[in-house]
């Protein structure tokens, strides 16, 4: 509950999860069937980059401000900018659950789950003007149990920990099995922080183990994964993987990790 990703908003990390995020929603809503979206760790959903938590840290003049300097002729990279942009604009920044409500079709839905009151107050605020997105306040866990399988049965749910609870890794290896056993075929993106010490490699065992289709990782480095005391990079678990998402990553990996000084590794845990 003492976590404010506003400190962090529009820094590396940030940008990482959220060109995975559109890349992969949008593959999603080429079907014409309706979509279920889920957020559960939503956060603000909006950042106002003015605000004096934001200048506390400056994250995002090593993650964002990079990005929308520069004139990128990959497609993705370029349309990330294009979504980004018209609130760049006004000095702002937007949160996955706004970029998920942005996506939305008449046939779709998003729920954009958020435990810290003054956050929720304000993701509230910021999905008001979306029919289709509805906002809850729980455990994060709780809310993805709560609305899986999904009536659509197509869909995708983001989970994103603050990763403050010392057991966040192993509360995450229980619930894939638990999200296997009710929703197999859904897409779950897990973002997480890369430090010194931390059992990223039993996570990869676990999600191994698990076996859903398209088993995929990718993680942005900084630092040596083991360098101490620091924020080293950030990585992106994804079950049910889309199609080509891999592969766009991979064909934009070399100019993203130029812009913000680290790299892209990628790996397959499973497959079809």
């Amino acid at each position: 509950m003492n976590y404010r990703h506003i400190y962090h908003a529009g820094n590396f990390a940030d940008v990482f999860k959220h060109l995975l995020l559109i890349m992969a929603t949008e593959h999603l809503t080429q079907k014409d069937k309706g979509l279920f979206l889920c957020d559960a760790f939503a956060g603000c959903g909006h950042y106002d980059m003015n605000r004096h938590e934001v200048g506390k840290t400056n994250e995002y003049l090593e993650g964002i401000d990079r990005i929308m300097s520069v004139a990128s002729l990959n497609p993705d990279l370029k349309h990330y900018q294009s979504r980004i942009a018209p609130h760049w604009k006004a000095r702002s920044y937007p949160g996955s659950p706004l970029l998920m409500a942005e996506t939305l079709r008449p046939q779709d839905r998003l729920i954009a789950n958020e435990l810290h009151p003054d956050d929720y107050e304000s993701l509230r605020f910021s999905l008001a003007r979306f029919t289709q997105a509805r906002t809850t306040r729980m455990d994060a866990y709780e809310c993805i149990r709560a609305n899986i399988p999904p009536a659509e049965r197509r869909g995708l749910v983001l989970i994103d920990p603050p990763f403050e609870k010392p057991n966040e890794f192993e509360m995450l290896a229980r619930q894939m099995w638990e999200w296997k056993k009710r929703w197999p075929t859904g897409c779950y993106m897990i973002w997480y922080p890369i430090k010194a010490g931390m059992p990223i490699a039993e996570l990869h065992d676990e999600a191994r183990d698990v076996g859903m289709n398209r088993t995929w990782v990718s993680e942005f480095l900084l630092n040596d994964r083991d360098q101490p005391d620091t924020l080293n990079g950030c990585g992106m678990l994804v079950f049910n993987t889309p199609f080509q998402m891999p592969e766009r990553l991979a064909a934009y990996a070399t100019e993203l990790g130029a812009l913000m000084n680290g790299h892209v590794d990628s790996l397959w845990l499973t497959e079809e």
